[in-house]
């Protein structure tokens, strides 16, 4: 139950706390005085957006608060966007909120008549009121789907299989013909290096050769000069082997020199030889993979995939089978949830037609529309609803035939058949749309009948509504300090009177009619 609502900086309201009733609670008031300000603050708070517009001018966030028995939900809206959700004071995403508001209330505006208008949406209310359980189908049309799928990875038919098999031969064949190394790519392009600045490689090593011979004689020299002199200083010894390895050494860098120049190939066809055999591992990448490893590796998965498939006789044959098998398994279990779903959609219809009748509308018909589809993941069954208002009028589909007040009191019938938590609140905006007059009498007395078995919150035009409440409210729009401010105010009976005298046109003829009203409710 909702035992209170609090709105901060919301629109016109500063600051309100409304304490509701637990039974049948009304708000009224005139035209633009907020009536839109209390269900839109409903709505934020329950999960949908808001526009920072939306925050009162001058203030810096809008914040509602409800307290219901066991759960205490804050949001707030900050003026640069950001929101901010605290469910029993601790931090929540939006997605939890909206799970969470969905076990503790259920706001009627437009968008519910939208949905019952969509054909789309008929399933979905006639599961929830049949509480239909599609536990073990759901089970065995997963079960259905795997095995299908597995059968689609070997082609959905023998020529399928032959085009993928030619399909894995042409990239098998293709990759094996380029026969691969792993650092290949690397060594051409180091290649292409050297061979891209072959005269600064020749005419720098010439120079390198040509140095290291004039090196190698000066140090040949200085080598037979120090062994001359090293016997007068023992430390010169060492220095003396120092020079004898560095020699060794230089004299073999220099014939690796001299070996690397004469045999150096700097041809232009061997430029494009490399050129060529790059090109051919950039097609293999573009095809196969971003690197060496990786067309290999698609190699090797194709390869085994041309095997899997070539073996596969055997296995499809067996997976054929238990697709047979596991069909008939899932159309057994969709005939058993179809039957289900059409015995309670004869009881919708009837339960509906009965509520119907009290909201004055006795010549309705109602009926479920059953069209068998292919097994899908909720059965295999289209649901319509389809309705007629007057005798001799043809069951039509609701959105090509029903009116605006009738959808207002087919909406409200679906709410009190079809209402599987009588612990939700429920809250109706704009329930009462075109209906006036006896059909409001209706409408009041099935709006009093749903709040014995829950907490109802409606916003209402109607003079009989609001005299049936057991607690009503008014939204009342003042201007003070050159500020306009909406109010909302729990209502005495003088008070109540007043308002509903107002509701029915004013003067006291209205007075009179507004304290029978409210005298044949007490």
């Amino acid at each position: 139950m909702l035992n209170t609502l609090r709105i901060q900086n919301m629109a016109l309201i500063p600051a309100v706390e409304i304490n509701f009733g637990s039974a049948f609670n009304v708000l009224t008031g005139e035209t633009g005085a907020g009536k839109s300000i209390i269900i839109g603050s409903l709505n934020f708070i329950f999960g949908d957006k808001l526009s920072v517009n939306a925050i009162r001018h001058g203030a810096e966030f809008a914040r509602v608060t409800a307290v219901f028995d066991d759960t205490i939900i804050v949001r707030t809206l900050h003026a640069n966007g950001k929101s901010e959700i605290r469910v029993n004071d601790e931090p929540m995403t939006l997605k939890g909120l909206r799970e969470v508001a969905s076990h503790l209330i259920d706001i009627h505006g437009q968008h519910d008549t939208e949905k019952l208008l969509d054909p789309k949406n008929h399933l979905n209310i006639l599961d929830a009121f049949a509480k239909t359980d599609l536990t073990a189908y759901q089970t065995a049309y997963s079960q259905l789907q795997t095995l299908r799928h597995e059968l689609a990875t070997y082609g959905d038919n023998p020529e399928e299989r032959a085009r993928l098999l030619d399909l894995y031969q042409y990239q098998i064949n293709e990759i094996e013909r380029a026969n691969l190394s792993v650092d290949e790519e690397e060594s051409l392009n180091q290649r292409a290096l050297v061979l891209r600045n072959a005269e600064k490689l020749a005419e720098g090593l010439q120079q390198v050769i040509d140095y290291c011979g004039d090196a190698d004689s000066g140090i040949g020299t200085a080598q037979k000069r120090l062994l001359g002199i090293q016997q007068y200083d023992s430390k010169l010894q060492t220095l003396a082997e120092r020079l004898s390895v560095a020699s060794g050494e230089l004299g073999d860098i220099f014939m690796e020199l001299r070996d690397y120049a004469d045999n150096m190939d700097f041809s232009a066809d061997a430029l494009e030889s490399v050129y060529d055999r790059l090109d051919e591992i950039k097609n293999l990448k573009r095809k196969y993979g971003a690197t060496i490893p990786e067309i290999l590796a698609f190699l090797a998965k194709t390869q085994a995939e041309q095997a899997r498939l070539l073996s596969a006789g055997d296995k499809i044959q067996a997976l054929q089978t238990q697709i047979a098998q596991q069909t008939a398994i899932v159309q057994q279990l969709a005939t058993a949830v179809t039957q289900a779903r059409q015995a309670a959609g004869h009881e919708l219809a009837n339960r509906l037609i009965e509520q119907l009748k009290d909201l004055g509308m006795a010549q309705t018909q109602f009926a479920v529309q059953f069209t068998a589809v292919e097994p899908k993941s909720n059965g295999a069954d289209a649901v319509e609803f389809l309705f007629s208002a007057n005798v001799g009028q043809p069951l039509r589909p609701l959105a090509q035939i029903i009116s605006g007040g009738e959808m207002s009191r087919l909406m409200l019938a679906v709410k009190t058949v079809a209402n599987p938590n009588p612990e939700k609140t429920l809250v109706f905006d704009e329930i009462d749309t075109g209906i006036s007059g006896q059909m409001g009498v209706a409408l009041a007395e099935k709006l009093r009948s749903l709040a014995q078995q829950s907490q109802i919150l409606v916003v209402t035009h109607l003079a009989a509504v609001a005299a049936k409440a057991d607690t009503h409210f008014l939204i009342q729009k003042n201007v003070s300090a050159e500020q306009t401010v909406t109010n909302v105010y729990p209502l005495d009976l003088p008070a109540r009177e007043k308002e509903i005298a107002r509701i029915i046109g004013g003067g006291e003829t209205a007075l009179a009619h507004a304290r029978a009203l409210l005298a044949n409710h007490h």
